[in-house]
């Protein structure tokens, strides 16, 4: 089965993102367009990496990567939380009229 050109460039930015993160933590996101994500992972990464080490950026870059191409981050990726019903702001109540 022949990819279509939609594919191969969603498959060529994926490489893209994936292969930013070596670079700079947050880089898939920079890619991406999400500079506030960006920035929070590149700050993060680099305090990871003073505080723990090699693991620690890599943790915060595999974050950042499935930040950026799923839409959420590594823990609710893998299932180990859901704090976005948290976050959600509650709907308005319906005004009668």
């Amino acid at each position: 089965m022949e990819l279509t050109d939609a594919q191969k460039v969603q498959s060529l930015k994926t490489a893209v993102e994936f292969s930013t993160e070596a670079l700079i933590p947050g880089g898939s996101n920079l890619v991406k367009g999400d500079l506030k994500q960006a920035g929070i992972h590149a700050v993060l990464g680099f305090a990871a990496r003073s505080a723990f080490g090699l693991p620690g950026l890599i943790v915060v870059s595999a974050n950042s990567f499935t930040k950026a191409v799923t839409g959420r981050h590594l823990f609710e990726f893998l299932g180990l939380g859901n704090f976005s019903e948290y976050t959600k702001k509650k709907p308005a109540l319906a005004e009668e009229d």
